[in-house]
């Protein structure tokens, strides 16, 4: 087997992060322990002292300004003098092989990138479990590995060369940068591999107000990615009137992901909560469209 490259982990971070401790811990009892780590944080709550006496081996970054993930990954990105970067969240918790298998995704994929699969760390009732069906069910664990487009920086392994080469993640988008990270990569020509051996847990938020104004930022967002790359979809989003369109074929994709598991019953369980969420994010989608206003309150 090839030499496995060195890693470093970035993690973003703003405002309060009761997770952040477990994020922590999980890389710390880690088959492979990465060679540093960087928590980006911005915001009210600076960590930076608590990190300093509990987890010696992170380097905190804090500015009081709002950093979108984006920047907030680019500003430690840049610190990086490692062969390769893992990206995890101050809500996903990585499982104890996941340094490991990301070296050796890298290793083994020499022209690609690496998304790795989102579980559940906690479920967050229903309405928690209906936003990850919505958000993750194509980075699900029971998906097969090989070549894809999805993905989500929440999990994500990708060379220090490759990540310069195209300029980095881009820093004016609240959510969506990942895929518009994802579509550069490709398009210097790497490959996106998708390694479900790759995990991380994701921290679900329980209650309707988060399911449903988080499902209206994503469509938004989804707008604005499309009006800005030619990617899968930005025709409907260009023509504004047919972007209803992109909500049922989004509500069938998802549920096909979970029949593709042998998950039937989680299927009918779920269908009312991913029916409305895929509701909820093509109003933010087609609003968003058709009048160009893509940030809301939220």
């Amino acid at each position: 087997m090839p030499d496995l490259p060195s890693i470093s982990i970035v993690i973003p971070a703003y405002g309060p992060t009761p997770f952040l401790r477990a994020v922590l811990d999980g890389l710390r009892a880690g088959t492979q322990q990465p060679e540093a780590i960087y928590v980006s944080h911005s915001g009210s709550e600076d960590p930076t002292d608590w990190l300093k006496e509990e987890f010696p081996e992170v380097t905190a970054l804090h500015s009081e300004e709002r950093l979108f993930a984006g920047a907030a990954r680019n500003r430690a990105a840049k610190l990086v003098r490692t062969d390769a970067i893992a990206f995890c969240d101050c809500d996903t918790v990585p499982a104890t092989d996941w340094v490991e298998q990301a070296a050796i995704s890298l290793s083994a994929n020499d022209n690609a990138f690496i998304v790795g699969s989102i579980g559940i760390a906690q479920p967050g009732g229903y309405w928690g479990m209906s936003v990850w069906h919505c958000e993750f069910s194509e980075q699900a664990p029971w998906r097969p590995f090989g070549e894809q487009r999805g993905g989500a920086s929440c999990n994500l392994a990708v060379r220090t060369r490759d990540l310069e080469t195209v300029g980095y993640f881009p820093e004016n988008f609240r959510a969506g940068q990942d895929t518009m990270l994802f579509h550069l990569l490709r398009g210097s020509g790497k490959r996106q591999i998708f390694q479900p051996k790759m995990q991380v847990g994701h921290f679900n938020l329980d209650g309707f107000p988060h399911f449903s104004k988080h499902l209206l930022n994503q469509g938004r967002h989804f707008a604005k990615v499309r009006m800005t790359a030619d990617m899968p979809g930005h025709r409907a989003v260009r023509f504004w009137p047919l972007s209803p369109l992109l909500g049922v074929a989004k509500c069938g994709l998802i549920l096909k992901r979970i029949l593709s598991g042998g998950q039937f019953m989680t299927a009918i369980r779920y269908l009312p909560g991913i029916v409305a969420g895929t509701a909820i994010w093509t109003a933010g989608c087609t609003y968003a469209a058709a009048t160009g206003r893509f940030t809301g309150r939220y």
